[in-house]
């Protein structure tokens, strides 16, 4: 069981990403990390770039305003598309 907790100071949803701001709570260093969208929601476990101490770390869920706009974006793009699939016609 790991003993270090990252505090997440901020965070920001990309497309494919979370980008987060971490404050290590061994040696109180801030850095940034990137971590795959499909972890959204999940504690997760790595060692802090700074002091090398192994912690872990609550990744947030995206709003329901924030899955509401990604679900409008999805719609319009499947709107401008037809709603086709896309083939391979290279």
């Amino acid at each position: 069981m790991t003993n270090t907790i990252f505090r997440l100071q901020s965070h920001k949803f990309s497309a494919d990403s979370i980008q987060t701001t971490l404050v290590c709570s061994k040696c109180d260093e801030v850095f940034s990390k990137e971590f795959p969208l499909d972890l959204e929601g999940q504690t997760i476990e790595f060692k802090c770039p700074v002091c090398n101490s192994a912690g872990e770390a609550d990744l947030p869920y995206k709003s329901a305003e924030e899955r509401e706009e990604l679900e409008e974006d999805i719609d319009e793009v499947e709107e401008e598309d037809g709603g086709e699939e896309f083939e391979d016609d290279y």
